[in-house]
């Protein structure tokens, strides 16, 4: 019998779930032709108009090199427009067709969310979700 000492590592077991959840998300998200990125960005715009794309960065822990291309995808597909906020900056809106595509990205994201919790038995999905919270807001420190 083969074994697998990850097993034993919780940062292992958390990027396996990681990758398969994301996986699923970046399929769900095909059809409306957005990466899971592209999509969390689009949503963070659709929720903080005129939101500045460094600030978007921070929110979601992506470098200004990976940032601008994303963003730039978005303005090419014609999901968010630039505004101006001041001499040196320009905040991001979504268009119509960025608010339509927002829409569709967050309902395909509750959908495989609701899969993801279902696969913890119920009883321990509160305390499952506390201790993903807990553990995120320790890293942050």
């Amino acid at each position: 019998m083969t074994t697998n000492p990850l097993k034993q590592l919780p940062g292992y077991l958390l990027r396996r779930a990681s990758a398969a959840t994301m996986g699923a998300l970046a399929k769900r998200l095909e059809e409306i032709e957005l990466t899971p990125s592209e999509a969390s960005v689009l949503l963070i715009i659709r929720e903080n108009p005129e939101i500045i794309q460094s600030e978007i960065g921070r929110m979601l822990g992506i470098v200004s090199a990976n940032m601008t291309p994303l963003v730039a995808r978005l303005e090419e597909r014609e999901f968010v427009k630039r505004m101006p906020i001041d001499r040196r900056s320009f905040g991001l809106k979504t268009t119509r067709r960025g608010a339509q595509a927002a829409e569709r990205a967050f309902a395909a994201m509750q959908e495989q969310e609701a899969l993801l919790i279902e696969a913890v038995p119920a009883k321990h999905r509160a305390a499952f979700l506390q201790a993903l919270n807990d553990l995120n807001a320790a890293l942050e420190d």
